[in-house]
C-alpha cells in the first residue's frame, strides 16, 4: 500500500529526498483541504510534472469505497 500524502512526516521526508521545495507541502495542503481538490491533476498551482508524480506515488484519498447505501434524502459511503 502507498503511504499517505496526508501523513505530514511521510509527505515532508519524501519532498526532501525527491529535492522538493518546502512551500510545495503548504500548497499541496491548501489545495486539498482550502480547495478541496481531491485529483492531483486539478491542483494547478502546481506544475504538471508535479502533479504526475504525486499521483504516482500517493493515494490522494488513502481509503477505498466497500459500499454505497442510499435512500431518497441520504447517501452513506
Amino acid at each position: 500500500m502507498k503511504p499517505s500524502i496526508l501523513n505530514q512526516d511521510i509527505f515532508t521526508a519524501y519532498t526532501k529526498e525527491h529535492k522538493i521545495p518546502s512551500f510545495r507541502i503548504k500548497q499541496v495542503y491548501q489545495e486539498i483541504f482550502n480547495n478541496q481538490h481531491v485529483d492531483f491533476a486539478e491542483m494547478t498551482t502546481l506544475p504538471k510534472d508535479l502533479r504526475e508524480t504525486l499521483a504516482a506515488d500517493f493515494p490522494l484519498l488513502p481509503f477505498t469505497v466497500d459500499s454505497v447505501i442510499e435512500d431518497k434524502k441520504t447517501t452513506k459511503i
